[in-house]
């Protein structure tokens, strides 16, 4: 997640323009899932929009990616995804590398300060995306949840048993420079 200054994320053409100087970044992810799964089929050159109308959700718009990365909006804060699960993100150095790239080239192209890494799917992903919560409001709420974020963002285990022990994920939150 990162707080942004998208005018009106809304604008699909507006947001692709800002998107595409992701692109290189994000075409590494997609060469390291290559490299490590030559069955990896990527579907994505370059980024793209995607109308969803959801039972749930209600309309919204998703930007996907090369790489199998996404992004969606809250009024206040994107929360950008990615096709990996959080165990690897945590324990394999090339993974996450390569992702951590991804994700601070997209969050400064979206004007963004800081960044949040956390598991998908949780309650917060919700406070940022429909209830206009501010990143410092899901920063909080993370504490609250999870206790303090990871020193910085690093290996924490190289051992996946190891991290499936833990009571609470790890998380961690940067700080960005606007320039990479």
């Amino acid at each position: 997640m990162t707080d942004h200054r998208v005018e009106d994320y809304r604008d699909a053409a507006a947001v692709v323009a800002q998107l595409s100087s992701t692109i290189p970044a994000a075409r590494c992810v997609r060469d390291y899932w290559r490299s490590v799964d030559p069955k990896s089929v990527e579907t994505h050159e370059a980024w793209s929009v995607y109308r969803i109308v959801s039972p749930t959700e209600g309309e919204y718009l998703r930007y996907d990616g090369p790489g199998g990365l996404c992004v969606h909006f809250g009024s206040r804060v994107a929360i950008i995804g990615a096709d990996c699960r959080w165990s690897g993100f945590v324990t394999m150095p090339g993974l996450q590398r390569v992702h951590v790239a991804a994700f601070q080239s997209i969050a400064r192209a979206l004007g963004g300060t800081r960044m949040v890494l956390i598991p998908d799917y949780d309650r917060v992903e919700e406070m940022a995306r429909y209830d206009g919560s501010s990143l410092d409001e899901c920063i909080a709420r993370l504490h609250q949840c999870w206790g303090t974020p990871h020193p910085k963002t690093e290996i924490v285990t190289d051992d996946v048993e190891v991290y499936y022990r833990r009571q609470c994920p790890p998380w961690y939150v940067e700080s960005l420079d606007l320039a990479p």
